[in-house]
């Protein structure tokens, strides 16, 4: 720079300072003479340098910045448009309401099908929804799909003096090269996600009490077989106890065998042991949770369980979302030990000892396998010395008819039924609730006990219907046995004294158990002729029991009607319809399951369903020759029950559209089946 152009530069600033030196002299003479007009002028005179000097300093700096002609301008935006245009990066503009302005060339290679983006929406173009569109605004990228690919591109805000603009742009390696990536990285996390599960052999110590030598070739081909299929999933397995086994693999391998239905279990039960050549069976719980391992561990152990109580044979699935059911087709062995139901006898009376009463319940529309259950459980309580309640209509015709077996006995005090409305009033923090013949809560006769009660018990030989979202006290879920009065019969040999139950009462049990077992010719086994020698040791007897299995005239009509109406369905089922007027209330229901059971004696029929509607209810009682397992059937209409013997309640629907519902379950079961 010359000598010049600096002097010309500096001149306003020496001009000013020899300004400032005037005006300060100025000033310090008016002080030293204390002249007001000198100081007012003084003080106007530094005014006036201020304004001077500020004005020369901005004047200054706009002389020294840099100058651009407009012809500049209009070379430097082509030359900005010329290298987005030509960039290799998918760039667009567009405005606050997501419509496109500009786009470059690398945005139609990127995006071949879809033509002249400019003047469509970032959803038209991108699939891009608004709150997407407004998250990016405030995050700087962008993510969105194409085609199951994952994108991710910058916004760039910029302002125009037609209104703010936003400059869309992915990286230099463009849409889909720049997430494909990362959509690969996604998945192989998904399919590398570690499964944990339970194996369970089913029967080997039963197999192994009753075969003796002869079980052991069959215990190592099933440790040969699973540790094979560990290996065929690049999994860890490790047996650490005699008939349990812990395995890891990844998720990857697991929906290949939900896709083949754990074919597994049959290769299993192809494995047979001793001379009468008895399957082998397993359980597996399964946990395909996202989480910690001690929460897959705890989530693969609950579906164990379930597994176990719904009978066994079969694979139980835990996800974030459902809970997935495979197998389940056979039917469950009656082989069982006795210590089990010792054990839960003495911790069912530890916790009705420290409850200050006790409300036993069943089933809505109660049996008398249900009613019976809770009338043996009530002697329990007596025993204890506790208060007990039995909550059931005492109006419902099958409770009153059940009280003409021990009415009259001293023993048995008349408020010993009780409604739902008097429970609750009189439940406490507590109490203890005693819940038999059912799992299910929703179906049982008060849920909303088990939600103000101190604690619950479950005691049932239903299959689980699904996990109980409070935990109970004590869950006692026997399968394998034929009813529930056989379990509460069992318990009741353990733990009370000889004389303690009445007559009447093992009465009303006895019928329960006939019921169950159709006059002992399903689900029998040891353990229930055992039960109902007890019972029979304590004053029952078949003719007593035989009344209440005797029915009216009005009965044996509708009973015709029923049977008129009978349809056989995929050559080995049988449905029937009864369109009553639907005030005949549990004794349609009741009518209804005794046809299903005749139902089971016509040659050639597998499975049986009788359709009833009570009030507003259509019930569907189901019942199996033990080839088909009609429970996993009526599961599809939120119903349950046993292998042979099953229930459904649909509401909002007709009889006819019921009976449509229940024909595709059918389909659908037996098409999985082949």
């Amino acid at each position: 720079m010359n000598k010049k152009n600096k002097f010309t530069r500096n001149l306003p600033f020496f001009i000013c300072s020899i300004f400032a030196v005037i005006v300060l002299g100025c000033y310090a003479l008016a002080v030293a003479r204390f002249h007001v007009r000198a100081l007012r002028a003084g003080a106007v005179a530094v005014l006036i340098y201020a304004a001077v000097t500020l004005t020369v300093f901005l004047i200054s700096r706009r002389r020294n910045a840099p100058v651009i002609s407009g012809e500049d301008k209009q070379v430097l935006s082509r030359a900005v448009f010329d290298s987005l245009d030509k960039t290799v990066s998918p760039v667009l503009i567009c405005r606050q309401d997501g419509r496109i302005v500009w786009c470059n060339s690398a945005l139609g290679s990127a995006l071949p099908d879809v033509k002249r983006p400019v003047g469509k929406t970032l959803g038209e173009v991108l699939g891009i929804t608004s709150d997407q569109f407004r998250d990016a605004e405030e995050s700087g990228d962008l993510t969105f799909e194409i085609g199951n690919e994952y994108y991710i591109a910058n916004v760039q805000p910029i302002k125009s003096s037609r209104g703010d603009v936003l400059i869309v742009s992915a990286p230099a390696t463009g849409f889909k090269a720049a997430t494909d990536e990362l959509s690969m990285f996604h998945q192989r996390i998904e399919e590398s996600e570690p499964v944990v599960a339970y194996v369970f052999i089913d029967n080997l110590s039963e197999l192994a009490q009753n075969e003796g030598e002869s079980f052991r070739p069959a215990a190592t081909k099933i440790d040969e077989f699973l540790r094979e299929w560990a290996t065929d999933v690049n999994g860890i397995i490790k047996e650490f106890e005699r008939d349990r086994y812990l395995l890891i693999f990844e998720k990857r391998f697991l929906d290949r065998y939900k896709e083949t239905k754990f074919d597994v279990l049959d290769s299993i039960r192809d494995i047979r042991v001793g001379n009468d050549r008895l399957p082998v069976t397993v359980s597996m719980g399964i946990a395909s949770v996202r989480g910690e391992f001690a929460e897959k561990d705890k989530a693969a152990r609950a579906a164990l369980d379930m597994a176990l109580g719904r009978g066994g044979d079969q694979v139980v699935v835990r996800s974030d979302e459902t809970t997935e059911f495979f197998g389940g087709r056979t039917k469950a062995s009656q082989r069982r030990s006795g210590v089990k139901s010792r054990v839960v006898s003495n911790e069912l009376l530890m916790h009705i000892s420290r409850s200050s009463g006790v409300f036993i319940m069943g089933h809505k529309y109660p049996d008398y396998d249900s009613v019976g259950a809770c009338v043996g459980l009530s002697r329990v309580a007596e025993f204890c010395g506790v208060d007990v309640h039995i909550v059931a209509d005492p109006k419902d015709p099958n409770v009153a008819l059940c009280r003409t077996l021990y009415d009259g006995d001293p023993e048995i005090p008349d408020e010993l039924f009780i409604t739902s409305e008097a429970a609750l009033d009189s439940v406490r923090t507590d109490s203890f609730v005693i819940m038999t013949d059912v799992n299910n809560i929703d179906i049982s006769e008060c849920p909303e006990l088990i939600g103000v009660c101190g604690g619950y018990a479950v005691i049932d030989h239903h299959r689980k219907h699904a996990e109980f979202s409070r935990r109970p006290s004590i869950e006692y879920i026997e399968t394998k046995a034929s009813s529930a009065c056989e379990l509460v019969a069992e318990m009741m040999e353990q733990v009370l004294p000889a004389g303690f139950v009445g007559t009447g009462e093992a009465n009303l049990m006895l019928a329960g158990i006939i019921l169950d077992t159709k006059k002992f010719t399903r689900s029998t086994g040891a353990r229930t002729y055992g039960a109902a020698l007890y019972l029979h040791d304590n004053g029952a007897t078949p003719e007593a029991v035989q009344e209440l299995f005797k029915s009216g005239l009005d009965s044996f009509v509708k009973e015709a009607k029923f049977r008129s109406g009978v349809r056989v369905y995929r050559q080995c089922t049988a449905i029937t319809v009864c369109e009553t007027d639907g005030e005949g209330g549990t004794a349609d229901k009741v009518l209804a399951s005794t046809v299903a059971d005749n139902l089971i004696g016509v040659r050639g029929i597998k499975a049986a369903f009788a359709i009833v509607r009570l009030a507003d209810v259509i019930h569907i009682s189901a019942r199996s020759a033990g080839d088909v397992n009609v429970q996993l059937i009526l599961e599809k209409l939120e119903g349950g029950g046993h292998f042979d013997t099953a229930g459904a309640q649909l509401r909002g629907c007709t009889a006819e559209e019921a009976e449509t519902r229940l024909k595709a379950a059918i389909d659908d079961y037996f098409d999985n089946e082949a």
